[in-house]
């Protein structure tokens, strides 16, 4: 009897050390990098946010930063609400040309030979 208590209880002690390893530590992980990313944010630097806005940092606050998503254009979001900086040159989306030019572009398959055989009569 003795055990089978022992072995439940080293059962135990190795799910919870599984469970702690494989979710609770990778998360703090990642809390840490993302407190990290944030306190790092200056002026200047291209943001996404975690609703998938782009913009440019024009002022930062203790709690918020203040982004300038188009020309004139500012919004003020959480810090938090940071969710990647990018680094390099400014953030710009393609336009319709370049989008149009990439389809251009784009390598085109033949079309498959159609045959329909149902409507014609076999020849002899």
């Amino acid at each position: 009897m003795s055990s089978n208590l022992s072995l439940i209880v080293l059962y135990a002690v190795g799910f919870i050390a599984i469970f702690y390893f494989m979710a609770i530590r990778p998360q703090q992980k990642s809390r840490r990098a993302h407190e990290a990313l944030v306190s790092s944010i200056k002026r200047g630097d291209k943001v996404i946010t975690a609703g998938g806005i782009y913009g440019t940092v024009k002022r930062t606050d203790e709690g918020s930063v203040m982004l300038e998503i188009a020309k004139g254009v500012e919004i003020k979001i959480a810090r938090r609400a940071v969710a990647e900086v990018l680094s390099g040159g400014p953030v710009e989306k393609p336009g319709k040309a370049e989008k149009e030019t990439a389809e251009i572009e784009a390598p085109v398959e033949p079309p498959a030979e159609v045959t329909d055989k149902g409507d014609k009569e076999p020849e002899a």
